[in-house]
């Protein structure tokens, strides 16, 4: 063993090329396998690839499909797929009446009338109309005009 660093590297030089030449041919032989393996193992990955996008796109197809189905199951058109599928099992119906609930409350806050008041509204209005129409019709006789004017 070598006690000094001028011998270590030497002897480090020496081996260099012994070791470079004992591999190079080597290298040379596998170069045509390692080829073959790297295109095999393209070859592989390819497939792979193709295999899941083929897959995935079964998958998007397969979700379009019941998607579609549902969507017409509730609208109530085509040939849905779904016959036994209502709103009331997706919660739709629920989800309704909670967001009408809120519309109204936020309504509400906003000072918008709710239907009962803008039905009482109508409801004057229409007697209003049948009154105007009653004292249209009464002054048109000219009974009203001159009772109404005169004694003022």
């Amino acid at each position: 063993m070598a006690t000094r660093p001028d011998e270590t590297a030497r002897l480090k030089k020496r081996a260099a090329p012994a070791k470079a030449a004992r591999t190079a041919p080597a290298a040379k032989k596998k170069a045509p396998a390692a080829k073959k393996a790297a295109e095999q193992t393209g070859s592989k990955a390819e497939g792979l690839l193709r295999a899941g996008l083929k897959a995935l796109d079964n998958v998007r197809n397969d979700v379009a499909k019941r998607q579609a189905n549902v969507i017409e199951g509730l609208l109530g058109i085509g040939q849905g797929k779904v016959p036994s599928l209502g709103l009331d099992s997706f919660g739709i119906r629920k989800f309704e009446d909670v967001f009408d609930q809120r519309v109204a409350t936020a309504m509400q806050r906003l000072g918008m009338p709710d239907a009962a008041e803008v039905q009482a509204l109508r409801d004057e209005v229409a007697r209003l109309r049948e009154r105007v129409a009653q004292l249209e019709a009464g002054t048109g006789t000219g009974a009203g005009t001159s009772r109404g004017r005169g004694k003022r």
